[in-house]
C-alpha cells in the first residue's frame, strides 16, 4: 500500500480535516514548551527541568481556594507572551486584574481579558479565535478562570420571569464540555496552548479527589495534563512551635500529576512562592541532587562529588543556585534514567476511584 496516495484520498473526502502521515503531522508534535520558573514543577510535566508544559495542549490546575492556581496559570501565560503568543483570559469570577498579572511580570498591554460567567459566551470567544483567520500564524495562550464558575444564561431568564431558579447541572455540564472541546481545538489547531483552573470540593487536606472537580467530567477526562496542587505554610521559624514558628514568608505548594498524556504521571513537586521575592526555581532540587547522588547525605552534612563536605540543607541550596554544571548534570540524568517521583498513594487511590467508577456502571 501506498500510505501517501491513502492519505491524499482521505483528505480528498474529508475535506477541511487535518490529515497527515503521523511523524510529519504537525498538530500530533509538540515542538514549543512553556516553562514556569520552578524546576521540580516543569520536571513532573515533561521529564525535564527546563521544558515545562508541552504546546497543543491543555493543562488544569485543581486544588483548594487560595491554592495557588491562578498565580501559576499567570506565570506560564507570561512566559507563553514572551515566546510570541496571545494571551485571552475567561475570569469567570472577576478575580484578574492589572496590578496581579503585571506583579507576575505580564504585559497587561497586550492581553485579551474577558469577563465570563456564562458558558455559552466563553463558546462564543473560543469559536471567534478558531474561525479568525486575519492571522493564520497567530499562537493563543487561553486561560479559563475557573471552569467551575460558570453558569447558564437561563439563570437570567428565570430571574427576569420571577421563576424559582433550579440547579440544571446535567445541562450545565454539557455546555462545559462543549466549550473545552472548543478550547482544545484552539490549542491542537492554531499551534496554542491552554490553562484551566478548577475548584476540588471535598477533603481540603488531600490532593484532591479527580471526580470532584468542578465542572463536571468534562473537567478530567478533556484536558491533557491535571496537576493538583495542595497549599503549606512558609513561616519565618519553620521549626518551632506555635506563635513561635514568626511570620508567613510564603507558600509551599505540593503539586502532583494526577493526569499526564505526555510523560508518566503522579509525578510530585515542590513550588515555592515566597510573597516578597517571587518563586524559588531551586525548590525540590535537593532531593533530586541526593536521588541523583550529585549529593551524598550523612545526616545533616552533604558532600559533593568533589569530595566538599557542607553541613545544612539551607546552604546547599544557595550553592546550587550558582552551580550551573549542576542544572547540566541533572538535566541528562533526568533524560537517561527517566526518574521520575512517583507518589504511590496518590496513584493506588486513583486506581481504586476508577475501579469504583467502573464497577458503579456495571
Amino acid at each position: 500500500m501506498n500510505i501517501s496516495k491513502l492519505r491524499d484520498r482521505i483528505a480528498a473526502k474529508a475535506g477541511g480535516t487535518h490529515v497527515s502521515i503521523l511523524s510529519q503531522s504537525e498538530i500530533a508534535a509538540s515542538k514549543e514548551f512553556i516553562p514556569t520558573p520552578a524546576y521540580d514543577l516543569n520536571r513532573i510535566v515533561s521529564g525535564s527541568i527546563h521544558k515545562g508544559f508541552p504546546n497543543k495542549t491543555f493543562t488544569l490546575f485543581v486544588g483548594p481556594e487560595t491554592s495557588g492556581k491562578s498565580s501559576l496559570i499567570c506565570l506560564a501565560l507570561v512566559e507563553a507572551q514572551r515566546q510570541g503568543y496571545i494571551p485571552v483570559i475567561i475570569d469567570t469570577e472577576g478575580g484578574w486584574d492589572t496590578k496581579f498579572t503585571k506583579r507576575w511580570g505580564m504585559d497587561a498591554e497586550n492581553v485579551i481579558y474577558t469577563y465570563c460567567p456564562f458558558v455559552s459566551k466563553a463558546s462564543v470567544i473560543l469559536s471567534t479565535i478558531i474561525e479568525d483567520e486575519e492571522d493564520k500564524n497567530a499562537k493563543y495562550a487561553i486561560a479559563i478562570d475557573s471552569i467551575g464558575g460558570f453558569e447558564r444564561l437561563k439563570i437570567l431568564d428565570d430571574a427576569r420571569e420571577k421563576k424559582v431558579i433550579k440547579a440544571d447541572q446535567g445541562r450545565l455540564q454539557k455546555d462545559i464540555k462543549q466549550m473545552l472541546k472548543l478550547a482544545l481545538i484552539i490549542c491542537k489547531s492554531k499551534n496554542s496552548i491552554g490553562f484551566g483552573a478548577g475548584h476540588y470540593y471535598g477533603d481540603p487536606s488531600g490532593y484532591g479527589d479527580p471526580e470532584k472537580i468542578g465542572g463536571g467530567k468534562a473537567a478530567k477526562l478533556l484536558p491533557d495534563i491535571i496537576i493538583s496542587l495542595k497549599k503549606f505554610k512558609i513561616y519565618e521559624n519553620p521549626k518551632a512551635k506555635g506563635k513561635e514558628k514568626g511570620k508567613v514568608l510564603g507558600t509551599n505548594l505540593k503539586a502532583i500529576s494526577l493526569k499526564n498524556r505526555y510523560y508518566p504521571p503522579f509525578g510530585e513537586a515542590d513550588v515555592e512562592i515566597n510573597y516578597r521575592s517571587g518563586i524559588n526555581s531551586y525548590a525540590g532540587l535537593i532531593k533530586l541532587a541526593i536521588e541523583s547522588e550529585y549529593i551524598i547525605q550523612n545526616g545533616s552534612w552533604y558532600t559533593f562529588q568533589n569530595g566538599e563536605k557542607i553541613q545544612g540543607a539551607d546552604k546547599i541550596e544557595n550553592i546550587l543556585k550558582d552551580d550551573n554544571v549542576y542544572l547540566d548534570f541533572l538535566e541528562k540524568w533526568l533524560e537517561s534514567t527517566g526518574y521520575s517521583s512517583v507518589n504511590m498513594e496518590i496513584k493506588e487511590a486513583s486506581e481504586l476511584i476508577e475501579e469504583a467508577a467502573k464497577e458503579k456502571k456495571k
